[in-house]
């Protein structure tokens, strides 16, 4: 019992879900009276000005050890936050931010971008697939467009694209419902003229397959962006999916959040098979980014969580808004406190710059400054 020794950082306790609570460092003192306490108070990593500005942020925590940390690195204007209209305006800025550091003889591997989820970088990822620029992740990213919401999106636009696959048929042919069924389809290539002819005695639904088809000639005289909104709002499938998630008792405003994310991507897009190559393309390079050997030259993508333990010259953090940072499910006090050290431990990767940046709206909807701002 005499022979116990601890070193760690409150502050740092960013496991909760995995078990790890800051109260076992911060009851430890109780627990063995004798103990002694010795605070490691001199950050060596960050410049002065990131040193001061986590403190401000991190001593808002109530349940932590009271320090005060002092940098043992140099003055400077390490510390930047930005505004940006949409996310689009912000990963143009990041990769014009990423080019200047470049230029300024900083190499790929010295840089990270840290999220709070991992469902965020994929917008930003497009962007460095654009401009060739070299990224590696730790864990894995999910890929949207394999999303099944992505897949019916790419089946009705292939579908105005000329394809009569009737793979495609059977995706979509009941999103929303139209009461078709599977034995209607008798070939692997659909003619519409044979279909509708299949339910000549139930003409209801031959007048459905008719609208289908007259739909998808609309689908292919307008952008990628309004042919979403289209299938959306005149053909039915928002509806489809609130009647999806309430029949599988799941959230439907995290399967329309998807839906607005997928829109969102076909906006930089003018005609609906540049938008299914994009989608193509990007699945192909995410595969061959996230083989890519860990010693590559190249931007790390990770989460907050991921970030722990690592350090980086320049370190960017983005969508520091509310419902991001901290995250929209972290409501009691004791999970405030958490997202607090996350954001924490993310200021503090950075050995020379940091910048942080936050977004007036996300998917079309204003979106709130994050609290931590204020305090920081």
């Amino acid at each position: 019992e005499a022979n116990l020794f601890i070193v760690g950082d409150d502050d740092q306790s960013i496991y909760r879900f995995r078990g790890s609570k800051p109260e076992f460092m911060l009851n430890f003192p109780k627990d063995f009276p004798k103990a002694q306490v010795i605070y490691l108070s001199v950050n060596y990593r960050c410049p002065k000005e990131v040193v001061q500005k986590a403190g401000n942020l991190i001593c808002r925590n109530k349940n932590r050890f009271d320090k005060q940390m002092t940098s043992a690195g140099a003055d400077g204007t390490a510390f930047r936050v930005s505004k940006f209209e949409t996310v689009q305006e912000e990963n143009k800025a990041i990769i014009e931010l990423i080019r200047i550091q470049l230029s300024q003889g900083f190499r790929y591997s010295q840089i990270a971008v840290l999220y709070r989820t991992n469902t965020q970088p994929g917008p930003l990822i497009a962007k460095l697939m654009e401009y060739n620029l070299p990224f590696r992740t730790k864990e894995r990213i999910p890929n949207l467009y394999e999303h099944w919401i992505a897949q019916d999106m790419k089946a009705y636009f292939r579908l105005a694209l000329g394809s009569r696959q009737r793979k495609d048929f059977l995706r979509i042919m009941n999103r929303p419902k139209r009461y078709i069924s599977r034995e209607s389809l008798l070939t692997q290539e659909i003619s519409f003229e044979r279909w509708q002819d299949f339910y000549r005695e139930q003409s209801w639904i031959a007048e459905r397959i008719e609208q289908l088809q007259c739909d998808l000639k609309v689908l292919t005289r307008i952008t990628p962006y309004a042919a979403v909104n289209y299938i959306r709002k005149a053909v039915g499938y928002d509806e489809y999916l609130t009647e999806y998630a309430l029949s599988r008792q799941i959230p439907a405003n995290e399967l329309m959040e998807t839906l607005d994310e997928i829109q969102e991507s076909t906006k930089e897009y003018q005609k609906l098979g540049e938008w299914i190559q994009f989608t193509e393309e990007y699945t192909e390079k995410l595969k061959q980014e996230q083989q890519k050997p860990q010693d590559t030259d190249s931007i790390s993508i990770l989460t907050l969580h991921a970030s722990k333990g690592l350090e980086y010259d320049i370190v960017i953090i983005p969508d520091v808004n509310e419902g991001m940072i901290p995250y929209k499910k972290a409501v009691l006090e004791e999970e405030l406190e958490e997202e607090r050290r996350m954001m924490y431990v993310g200021m503090t990767r950075t050995k020379k710059k940091l910048f942080l940046s936050y977004v007036e709206t996300i998917r079309n909807k204003k979106a709130n400054p994050s609290c931590f701002l204020s305090e920081i």
